[in-house]
């Protein structure tokens, strides 16, 4: 019978424990990134809006209606058209929206993600 010091292989806890990693991360990184793509969408949503209304002022019912158009188009549910804010220093618009996705994962365990998405013109 071979020595124990010189067998190699894989215990039944490190792979319980290496299983409990692997699904452990996976189910953070399935329940976070459809918020992340989400995030991105808004904010080529702003860019978008911008450039829209090059012609012309920016008003904030225009920003607002032009946000409502493409988000529904895309499927937008943590911002709203209300939640956009619009700031003005001389002729730089900036158009940014904040918001924050409590995600559940496992028992009382949620993960708490804040996003803020800026488009400047």
């Amino acid at each position: 019978m071979r020595n124990r010091q010189r067998q190699r292989g894989f215990t039944i806890t490190g792979f319980i424990f290496t299983a409990i990693v692997v699904v452990g991360a996976l189910m953070i990184g399935f329940r976070t990134v459809p918020s992340y793509i989400e995030y991105f969408t808004v904010k080529k949503i702003l860019v978008q809006v911008l450039d829209s209304t090059q012609g012309g002022p920016v008003t904030l019912a225009e920003v607002r209606r032009g946000f409502d158009r493409r988000s529904s188009a895309d499927y937008i549910e943590s911002v709203s058209p209300n939640d956009i804010e619009l700031q003005k220093n001389g002729n730089q618009i900036t158009l940014s929206a904040s918001w924050t996705k409590t995600l559940h994962l496992v028992g009382n365990v949620s993960l708490l993600l804040e996003f803020e998405a800026t488009a400047t013109r």
